[in-house]
């Protein structure tokens, strides 16, 4: 029947009046009619009159209530009341039979029987989470089901005993596995009441947060993945209300669990990021109940995102989650099954095992978390090595179920096992493997964030069938399972570029080298992610390991099958990615801005905030990165800017050859060669057969030894004698195997008065050895060896890419440019002392002269002077030491008074007019080998930073040798004109040259000056 509301109004008024007389069994009695009329306060009246009577000091005094119905609903309210205070489980058990009592023995026209019929509904849920048993649930479901039929439409209570329905459903379907039961709900009950008018705003969201557990509970253990897209939107809707209302854990829970599973099904990092969000600006649970829901739903968010960024970090956060949950379960009800399963999600060891094993005990046989916890017992009985049992207990699980994210995770865990299981005594079936990876890839959409993992799997399980049959066929599909791995977007990308590797093995292998160029492409793509900015360096460092050497594969299958210029473009789309994209988040936009001025400014300002790292916090840079990785997307929608920041074509990288010709020294297990990029854009490849992977690293490794070993205090002579040696064998292997037979292609004498440019981009190890100085040198005064190389036959620089020397050349040298020279005898951390400093600093004074000078110079030299001072020199000049850390070699740079500048901190630095820079410090430009092609040095790091020349060193140099050449090298810029940087390198070709003059038979004194740029 509709609502009375001048009824109920004069229903509710005879209460408050009666209450006013302390006539409190009357006060009941009309608080209930306006109630049962629909009254939207009644019912906290007479909750006060229940739950507050007897206690001292309240102005609700004991009473005794008229009919018996009532005064037993009374009696169960206090014992009810007396249990949240104690938690004595009989209490709560006096509570359920009174209450029971209560509504059998209230007459259906009693206007209080629709309380008592919401308070039974209410305790016995809380008796069920308490005990997890059965029979409570099924009751309370039928209590609510009766306790929503009895309130009339429009009734204030609907829309709170619609969402206590949904909710009960919800957890029956859970316990039982029972969907066409919840969706029933749902669908006839729970979605048309949203449609009611009125109600409480916090009962709407309440509601809203059901409907949004129910559908996503419903979409997480059923193909039914669109449910995910509605959930998603009631739950943000009731997180809005109650935000409105004070916040609400339970609804931001909800909404974070729907937004997981949409996020994993979607491979989508805004969804896990928004759930990450939405739980973090949770407020603290009542209880341990609450709290400990909302850690687990917070440590499968973080781990879900570790997953598919490959974010330390979050690895990191969700462990503290999982401690965080470990505590509030000591303080959560014991006897509900799901505290077990939550038990067994952070168990580890064997305690895993036992964890696991009683979670399965405590669920009943249809419950949806079985195969999930089946899952993680497998696991656990794995990593005790107990693979058999591992093996029967997954099959088991995954035998049972039928679809849904259970038949991912249940066949994706047997598919793992089942690799190499015949190994530890497991007998495996024909063809299981390949059946559990298969059912797990049709159980999920193409852009599940594991579809790239179970296709890899799928293609193991064909492989290994091939290899025991030899049927094409199977090798096929597995090449066609690896390339849809790959392609996977929702994958995570350390997934997909496993994948894609893995598939250039095999049609490598089939003999199919164009397929093989394909998925190395796809690879080296991918690899380009890893710079991307929302990774930790670290994470980048650690991500770009496994495919460090793609691009190298690519070129050599590029140069294989006759395509020099892609070869060029792999290269340089797979090499420096981690200063790549510092360099994008440094683009030019003044393209961009002329064509979207407002899109330009908030790439700017989104560059801007990323580049102050420290400001940031973690969530705050996520966010950021993937609104700048959003923003580029929709710029390059526009076809006029298509290319916008991507990796640049060939016909924009030949011009670093306008000056001379620039060689890329390709080292794969492919093929080893020389690529040409000749001026006009034209290229040729120079075959080195002397050249492989091995023979290379065991040059770089015994010459990196000899040299450290000589750098060591206190090296003795013959050390150092070794160290000498070693060098000219490398210079001499390095002269046979590449640098002749490139002059020889080039059809350059070896010697010339006016040798001409030439640049040398190499990869692998060799970017640790000094190309620029190969060649044959007398080891002896008394040595009849006539000197031969590449100094007497040309001018070498370096570049670590070709677009960096393309961006350089477009660049003009400063005019009448100031220096500034940053100087430190001492550090006084340990560091040798350098007292030919103060020698090279009045050598540049006496050279540039005063005006042009600016000096830091020993307390002076300090990080953030340097800081403050370079944007205004073109040039700078650092005579200090240089720092190398082999392990983490992002934090290398130079030593300064108050610590290091490290190669961040310089990159990060914004030069726009900077032009030069001498490195008169140890080891500027050596790799530390951990990605040699990345580059990751000072000399690169200042390149970023705006320099276009920068001269710098590939090992420790002597005090004196280092003077020699500054001086020698700053009087040859020195023009009519004013100092010029136009002919840094050949400035610094002649200095060394001259210090060679004088110590012609110990390379190891000249050779470590090298030049990067123009």
């Amino acid at each position: 029947m509709p609502v009375d509301e001048d009824t109920y109004d004069d229903f509710y008024r005879r209460g408050v009046r009666a209450v006013g007389r302390e006539q409190y069994a009357e006060a009941f009695y009309w608080f209930s009619r306006a109630h049962a009329a629909g009254h939207p306060e009644a019912a906290d009246l007479i909750y006060q009159l229940l739950h507050t009577a007897g206690e001292p000091g309240d102005p609700f005094v004991v009473w005794q209530p008229t009919t018996e119905p009532v005064a037993l609903y009374a009696a169960a309210a206090r014992a009810y009341r007396e249990f949240t205070a104690t938690g004595d489980l009989d209490l709560l058990d006096r509570s359920v039979a009174l209450n029971w009592e209560s509504v059998r023995s209230a007459p259906p026209g009693l206007p209080a029987r629709t309380l008592m019929l919401a308070s039974l509904r209410d305790v016995l849920r809380d008796r069920y989470d308490q005990r997890g048993r059965l029979t409570d649930l099924t009751e309370a479901l039928g209590v609510a089901h009766e306790a929503l039929d009895v309130l009339p439409g429009g009734h204030c209570a609907r829309l709170k005993a619609t969402q206590l329905l949904i909710a009960l459903e919800r957890a029956r379907y859970e316990a039982i596995g029972d969907a066409d039961s919840l969706r029933t709900a749902v669908e006839g009950i729970g979605r048309p009441a949203l449609a009611q008018s009125g109600g409480a705003p916090g009962d709407r969201a309440a509601l809203e947060s059901s409907l949004c557990g129910a559908l996503s509970s419903l979409a997480r253990h059923t193909d039914e993945v669109p449910l995910l897209d509605e959930a998603v939107d009631l739950g943000r809707d009731a997180v809005g209300r109650t935000t409105a209302a004070g916040p609400d854990v339970v609804s931001r829970n909800n909404l974070a669990t729907a937004l997981i599973a949409r996020g994993t099904r979607r491979g989508s990092l805004d969804d896990l990021n928004s759930a990450i969000e939405v739980l973090r600006a949770a407020p603290a649970a009542d209880d341990a109940q609450r709290a400990s829901e909302v850690a687990t739903t917070l440590m499968a968010a973080l781990r879900a995102r570790a997953e598919l960024t490959g974010r330390a970090a979050d690895e990191r956060d969700a462990k503290a989650a999982e401690e965080y949950l470990k505590e509030t379960l000591r303080r959560a009800p014991t006897g509900h099954p799901n505290r077990r399963v939550q038990e067994a999600a952070v168990a580890h060891g064997e305690a895993g095992v036992e964890a696991a094993r009683r979670a399965l005990d405590a669920l009943p046989p249809a419950h949806v978390e079985r195969p999930f916890v089946a899952a993680r017992l497998a696991q656990a009985l794995a990593d005790a090595g107990q693979r058999s049992e591992a093996v029967e207990v997954v099959r088991k699980a995954a035998a049972l179920v039928t679809g849904g994210r259970a038949a991912v995770d249940a066949n994706r865990v047997l598919g793992k096992l089942l690799m190499g299981a015949d190994e530890h005594g497991v007998v495996v079936h024909e063809g299981e493997m390949l059946d559990a990876f298969t059912t797990a890839a049709e159980a999920c959409a193409k852009t599940d964030y594991v579809y790239a993992e179970v296709k890899t799997g799928q293609a193991v399980a064909l492989l290994d069938r091939f290899h025991h049959g030899e049927d094409a066929s199977d090798r096929q599909e597995a090449v066609a399972a690896l390339r849809a791995a790959a392609e996977a977007d929702g994958s995570s990308v350390q997934d997909r570029l496993f994948a894609a590797r893995c598939w250039a093995g095999i049609a490598m292998e089939a003999g199919d080298r164009a397929d093989a160029l394909v998925a190395a492409r796809a690879a080296v793509t991918l690899l380009r992610e890893f710079g991307w900015a929302g990774l930790d360096r670290d994470d980048q460092v650690q991500s770009i390991q496994d495919g460090k050497a793609m691009p190298r594969e690519a070129a050599a299958l590029a140069i294989d099958t006759g395509q020099p210029e892609l070869a060029v473009e792999l290269l340089e789309q797979g090499r420096s990615v981690l200063w790549t994209s510092t360099l994008h988040l440094r683009g030019d936009l003044a393209a961009l801005a002329a064509h979207d001025p407002a899109r330009a400014a908030e790439l700017e300002q989104v560059r801007a905030t990323l580049n102050e790292k420290d400001r940031l916090g973690e969530e705050e840079r996520l966010r950021l990165a993937r609104r700048w990785q959003q923003l580029v997307r929709e710029v390059r929608e526009s076809e006029e800017f298509a290319g916008f920041l991507g990796p640049p074509a060939f016909d924009e990288l030949a011009p670093a050859a306008a000056e001379g010709p620039v060689v890329i020294v390709n080292i794969s297990t492919i093929r080893c060669d020389a690529i040409l990029v000749l001026p006009g854009g034209k290229t040729d490849v120079v075959k080195l057969p002397g050249v492989d992977v091995p023979g290379i690293d065991t040059v770089a490794n015994t010459y990196l030894h000899a040299l450290a070993a000589a750098a060591e205090p206190g090296a003795t002579f013959l050390v150092r004698e070794d160290a000498r040696h070693t060098v000219h064998d490398t210079l001499e292997w390095l002269w046979d195997h590449i640098a002749r037979p490139v002059l020889d292609r080039l059809a350059w004498p070896t010697e010339s008065t006016d040798p001409p440019r030439l640049w040398w981009c190499p990869t692998a190890s060799l970017t640790v050895l000094p190309l620029h100085a190969a060649g044959r040198y007398p080891r002896a005064a008394d040595d009849p060896t006539e000197p031969v190389g590449l100094p007497y036959a040309a001018v070498s620089s370096y570049t670590t890419t070709l677009s960096a020397l393309v961006d350089a050349r477009q660049r003009a040298a400063a005019v009448d440019p100031t220096l500034l020279a940053v100087a430190l005898t001492d550090t006084e951390r340990g560091h040798a002392v350098l007292p030919g400093v103060a020698e090279e600093l009045r050598a540049l004074d006496e050279i540039l002269g005063r005006r042009r000078l600016t000096v830091l110079a020993e307390d002076e030299a300090t990080s953030a002077a340097v800081r403050r001072q370079l944007p205004a020199h073109p040039w700078a000049h650092f005579a200090c030491h240089g720092w190398l850390d082999m392990t983490a070699p992002a934090s290398s740079g130079l030593c300064l008074r108050d610590g290091d500048l490290n190669l961040l901190d310089i990159a990060d630095l914004r030069l726009d007019t900077a032009d030069l820079a001498f490195l008169s410090a140890c080891q500027t430009r050596l790799d530390a080998g951990q990605l040699p092609d990345e580059a990751v040095h000072t000399a690169a790091a200042l390149r970023i930073a705006g320099f276009r020349h920068v001269v710098a060193t590939l090992w420790s140099i002597s005090d004196q040798a280092a003077l020699q050449v500054a001086a020698a090298f700053y009087r040859r810029l020195d023009g009519s004109d004013g100092p010029n940087s136009a002919d840094a390198a050949r400035a610094l070709h002649h200095a060394v040259g001259e210090l060679r003059a004088r110590h012609p038979t110990d390379p190891t004194l000249w050779v470590p000056f090298v030049h990067d740029g123009p």
